[in-house]
């Protein structure tokens, strides 16, 4: 800490999740890495979150709340949270996820501390089912009071059942050749899995974004700084349920094509021939857009052509084990 300044930021929005709250804090406290400030910003439309936090403010004294009168929304309250910020890192915490042990704050800051030239750090991620498990509440919360990691860790174990995912290296592979290749999959993984350097000025999240809202925060982080640092470890574990904005979305929902429109747009990759591509066949074609579509975006008529003859000869595959399964069954 120089002065008064922390070193990380955690910064979380929340809404209506006073126990999400209350297991990411806990894990918080949990850390034995202590540089750092607690920013929340609460969209709540009661005062139950805010009983929360005030219980730990009289513990710590390095939480900062603000309960918004009027609730922003999502991606606004997330860069409501970040704008607290006054750290030289920041660690953005989903409010429905938290640390996976003691040292991942720790490991986070480090991952930084080695690679000044680096702006985004990230990690693996402990996916865990929300909806079948049990929660880690107010009354469970005491069963993993203890400070030391492998108590923490053993305990929230055998709460819950999850899988641990991270990175391949065929994607940091491919990261590390063009940051623009992002565009092609994100395997970086949901906010709560990165920690990112403020630098000279704070990056917020894309407010005009919506479905891949955390791919344009990495965009403009690797826009900085085309360096990035990783750990394969599971440092966050992330709450999976059933209520999350994403799953509110259909497959074809017209959203999630703007949005990656937007992306491709914003961010010049009609120049790269791998985004064109990959935009032309999981876009354009996918969603029914046509040739004018595709022209308007750069995209030349042959790349669409093959894109379409290769979705037909899918639908022609699909068609054809269809029907010999049906035909199997009846014989």
């Amino acid at each position: 800490m120089t002065g008064n300044t922390p070193k990380v930021s955690i910064c979380a929005p929340a809404y209506n999740n006073a126990p999400e709250v209350e297991r990411l804090l806990l894990s918080v406290y949990a850390q034995t890495y202590t540089d750092f400030e607690v920013n929340i910003s609460d969209d709540s439309t009661d005062d139950e979150v805010e009983q929360v936090v005030a219980q730990y403010q009289k513990r710590h004294k390095n939480i900062h709340y603000i309960h918004n009168e009027t609730p922003y929304g999502h991606i606004f309250n997330w860069n409501a949270a970040i704008k607290m910020a006054r750290g030289e890192y920041i660690k953005i915490m989903f409010s429905d996820d938290w640390f996976t042990d003691a040292e991942s704050l720790g490991a986070y800051a480090a991952l930084l501390d080695k690679s000044p030239d680096a702006y985004l750090a990230f990690a693996g991620s402990r996916q865990v089912s929300l909806d079948n498990s049990v929660k880690i509440n107010f009354h469970t919360a005491n069963l993993c009071s203890g400070t030391n990691s492998q108590e923490f860790d053993s305990c929230t174990r055998d709460l819950m059942k999850y899988y641990d995912r991270h990175a391949t290296p065929q994607f940091i592979g491919r990261l590390r050749k063009d940051y623009r290749h992002l565009f092609l999959g994100n395997e970086i993984g949901a906010p709560s899995a990165v920690m990112y350097r403020r630098g000279t000025s704070l990056t917020l999240f894309d407010e005009k974004s919506n479905w891949a809202s955390d791919m344009y925060l990495y965009f403009d982080l690797l826009k900085k700084s085309p360096k990035f640092v990783f750990t394969t470890k599971p440092l966050i574990s992330i709450g999976v349920h059933d209520h999350q904005y994403t799953e509110s979305f259909s497959e074809k929902d017209l959203r999630i094509y703007n949005d990656y429109r937007y992306m491709y747009e914003k961010y010049r990759l009609r120049e790269s021939k791998e985004c064109r591509a990959y935009f032309t066949k999981q876009f354009i074609v996918k969603y029914g857009k046509g040739l004018r579509e595709a022209k308007a975006l750069g995209i030349e008529p042959s790349l669409y052509i093959k894109a379409c003859a290769g979705e037909f000869c899918d639908s022609v595959r699909c068609f054809v084990r269809a029907r010999l399964g049906a035909g199997k069954e009846k014989g």
